[in-house]
């Protein structure tokens, strides 16, 4: 006799994609728990995630659609240009929102906000469905459903669904439970993350410098406020770490320049080790990973976050299809609209990440000859636009 299942979904992880798939899923009628293994999450807690998280155009229109978004207007910062230039040459490319008559190019917000909203709307839409301090141990599928395995201070339960979603992150657990292999590159880059203030801002830029170390980005979060993110080789990152705040501020004015004049205040600096892991498939029996979980990207062009709520749209519709949010005909769809999507934008930020740190001439040139190309001609602007607020990949899936 076949197991009854506790619920139609089980998600594994409350992070960003996992907590919004979770609220999407409610809302489209299934019955959904939450597995996560860090403790409960309260507002007082002080933050430590130092990010502006910029969410495009495309996120805009899917937190919208699963009711997010009202409950973050009130927190972004609209982004109406970006500038990007490389150190090593005058050429810059400016990218604007009216370019592909749009109102915006994206929106950044601070990530503890972001984090915030959503685990309280996570919390009203699940409820007594939501385990917090509790892992992921194992899964065992069957033709109905899967079995999952958990465990909560030394208790283990086991719960039956229709299928298991795994958004754990990176080092996944469900990936590994599946027997899904990760191509992992080693990008030998941390990104050092730190609010800072300015005494010229422009409102609505955020700024994108390519140097030889990696990129150095500055994220406006209204009036003088930005967020600055500069990649370096780990050597020079731990250096950079050791300066006190005078020392590292003069070393970022210097290697940002001075668009926005001078930096008048550096707050905590947090620091993030860079590597790129895309699971080999994301599919498996009454089973998906999404997000981080089935690709971690290079932040050169704020694309991850974004990659990963593309894949929340995605399980959304599939799941729409059938009455079994499990069947076969669900994961494989699944993974078929996900592929063309998960394959550019890997391909673009790990393009991104090796041409702009290379030295050889041919790169070199190359480079700089398509940014000229890019700022000379709208339509590649346009394109570019197009393709970088994910519109086009949204166009693609229907």
């Amino acid at each position: 006799m076949p197991v009854p299942p506790d619920f139609d979904c089980v998600v594994v992880g409350a992070g960003l994609v996992g907590a919004a798939a979770a609220v999407a899923l409610s809302r489209q009628g299934c019955h959904v728990t939450v597995v996560e293994k860090r403790s409960p999450w309260r507002r007082e807690d002080p933050s430590t995630d130092m990010r502006a998280l910029v969410l495009n155009v495309a996120s805009q229109r899917i937190l919208a659609r699963i009711g997010l978004w009202e409950r973050l207007a009130g927190h972004v910062t609209q982004i109406k240009s970006i500038h990007v230039s490389d150190q090593s040459s005058f050429g810059a490319v400016r990218l604007e929102a009216s370019t592909a008559r749009l109102t915006a190019l994206g929106w950044a917000c601070p990530a503890d906000m972001l984090r915030r909203e959503i685990t309280e709307c996570m919390h009203e839409h699940v409820g007594q469905g939501l385990q917090w301090s509790t892992s992921f141990e194992s899964c065992v599928s069957h033709d109905d459903g899967v079995s999952v395995s958990t465990a909560n201070d030394g208790q283990v339960r086991r719960i039956n669904a229709r299928l298991l979603i795994g958004a754990d992150g990176s080092d996944s657990s469900v990936r590994d439970a599946l027997g899904i292999g990760v191509d992992v590159i080693d990008f030998a880059q941390t990104a050092i993350v730190a609010n800072v203030e300015v005494d010229a801002p422009r409102a609505g830029t955020a700024y994108e410098r390519f140097t030889r170390q990696g990129p150095c980005a500055m994220i406006p979060l209204g009036g003088s406020r930005y967020v600055s993110v500069q990649c370096l080789e780990p050597h020079a990152a731990r250096d950079a770490l050791a300066l006190d705040d005078d020392a590292y501020r003069s070393m970022l004015q210097q290697r940002f320049g001075q668009r926005l004049g001078d930096i008048v205040q550096l707050g905590v600096r947090r620091a993030h080790e860079l590597r790129r892991c895309r699971a080999e498939r994301v599919e498996g029996a009454r089973a998906l990973i999404i997000g981080n979980a089935a690709n971690t990207v290079h932040p050169n062009a704020a694309q991850g976050l974004n990659l990963g709520l593309r894949d929340v749209s995605a399980l959304i519709k599939a799941i729409a299809a059938e009455p079994d949010p499990g069947a076969p005909t669900v994961t494989q769809n699944y993974a078929a609209a996900r592929a063309s999507d998960h394959g550019r934008t890997v391909n673009f930020t790990d393009l991104l990440a090796q041409t702009f740190r290379s030295r050889l001439c041919t790169v070199t040139a190359g480079r700089w000859a398509a940014m000229a190309l890019t700022e000379a001609v709208p339509l590649l602007k346009r394109r570019m636009i197009i393709e970088g607020t994910g519109l086009a990949a949204l166009a693609r899936e229907g």
